[in-house]
């Protein structure tokens, strides 16, 4: 039972093993998860990523080989391994292994760097082993939830938050399958006319009678890679309402090329126009290689379909994207929309960006416009469109409003 890309033993080996273990052995366990290792494969080729992979599998072995006496390697996952420890040793050990050997890992491709991180989960125990495992994959969700290259160790206090991740998993799986996830609409208005442009199309997930909501519901669906299938029950709940107006879109970064194939593949099926939709991708997270990035781009206006880049000017903002990777709609981060009536460094950027979008023939876009100020004040510096609650609260059908501001 071993895995053919690594040569570890597999999943199946390891339950085994835990299988085979007498209660009372003392056993930490420790998992680690490569990071992002999708990106890899998207770059790189599947060819070449399996080839980092084996290189990587076989540099963590050889690291806890080195500073552990007696240690059973595992692979357990797409990119995740587990590591028995049975030596009697302080948990600080663990961490200081990991943040000095395996935390980050180079690799060397022609004149090319690839840099790996991880995230770990660690538990140990002398019985019930396979609940230990359990515990040891909690941790290693925490780590991922609190930023990624990182180690988390188990907690009993948590048990708590295990019980509801799996009461969101419960009602997010039955949501999907009883297709309860209902499109809502936030108006969109030109600053200029106050009349629609658009709309943006938010999920709402029905379990029941109950909305699930809030960060933490879709965290789990993440976590879960749950995030695609609400997606794509979205956009063909919302095919109907296909009109004369701009329909929003947000696409996963995460799962980015399997959304986009999913909604082409759609759009090809139905003979859907998408001239009128806009799909939103995060410009704060480098996800693609140029190369692939410029293909895919290409592959949107094949299908007529609109880019807006989310959350602009925040994270690892770059003016030299737009050169790179053209848009159609920029839409400016909600955390300088909101205090820029009172804080004028606030203001300067969103200025800096309306001047920027102006020469590339950009459309801009201010969110959270709350109140008839930040209204006007947008209005003023030249952002094309605006969405907020002073304008409109998300329905679950397109409103037609107007905004009469003079």
């Amino acid at each position: 039972m071993v895995d053919e890309v690594t040569g570890l033993p597999s999943r199946r080996a390891f339950f085994e093993k835990l299988s085979r273990l007498e209660e009372g052995t003392p056993v930490t366990f420790l998992l680690l998860d490569i990071d992002d290792f999708r990106y890899v494969n998207f770059t790189y080729g599947y060819r070449i990523a399996d080839a980092v992979l084996k290189t990587a599998a076989h540099y963590f072995k050889k690291v806890l080989d080195k500073f552990f006496s007696k240690v059973y390697f595992a692979k357990v996952g797409a990119n995740a391994f587990s590591a028995l420890i049975f030596d009697d040793v302080p948990l600080l050990r663990v961490e200081e292994v990991f943040n000095r050997y395996l935390h980050l890992v180079e690799f060397k491709l022609r004149s090319d760097v690839i840099r790996l991180t991880t995230s770990a989960g660690v538990s140990l125990g002398i019985s019930r082993f396979e609940e230990l495992f359990s515990q040891a994959e909690s941790a290693l969700y925490s780590a991922k939830n609190s930023g990624k290259n990182t180690i988390v160790f188990y907690q009993k206090s948590k048990a708590h938050d295990i019980e509801k991740f799996k009461q969101v998993r419960f009602k997010l799986l039955k949501a999907i399958h009883e297709k309860s996830i209902v499109p809502h609409f936030q108006p969109i208005v030109s600053l200029r006319t106050g009349e629609i442009y658009g709309y943006e199309v938010l999920s709402r997930i029905f379990y029941g009678d109950e909305i699930l909501k809030g960060d933490y519901v879709f965290l789990v669906a993440d976590t879960l890679a749950l995030t695609p299938e609400i997606d794509k029950l979205l956009f063909l709940h919302a095919i109907k309402y296909f009109g004369d107006y701009k329909l929003f879109f947000n696409l996963s970064m995460k799962y980015f090329f399997k959304e986009l194939n999913t909604i082409f593949q759609i759009a090809k099926k139905y003979s859907i126009d998408l001239s009128n939709v806009i799909f939103e991708i995060t410009e704060s997270q480098k996800l693609m290689e140029e190369g692939i990035a410029v293909s895919i781009f290409r592959l949107f206006k094949e299908f007529n379909a609109g880019i807006a880049v989310d959350d602009f000017g925040a994270g690892y903002s770059n003016f030299m994207y737009l050169k790179k990777f053209p848009a159609d709609v920029l839409k400016i981060d909600g955390a300088f929309v909101k205090d820029a009536k009172s804080d004028t460094k606030d203001l300067a950027i969103i200025k800096a960006i309306v001047d920027v979008a102006k020469s590339f023939r950009l459309r801009t876009l201010a969110e959270f416009i709350e109140d008839e100020e930040t209204y006007r004040l947008m209005k003023n510096v030249g952002v094309s469109l605006g969405q907020g609650y002073f304008i409109g609260k998300p329905e679950p059908e397109p409103k037609k409003i107007k905004v009469n501001i003079s």
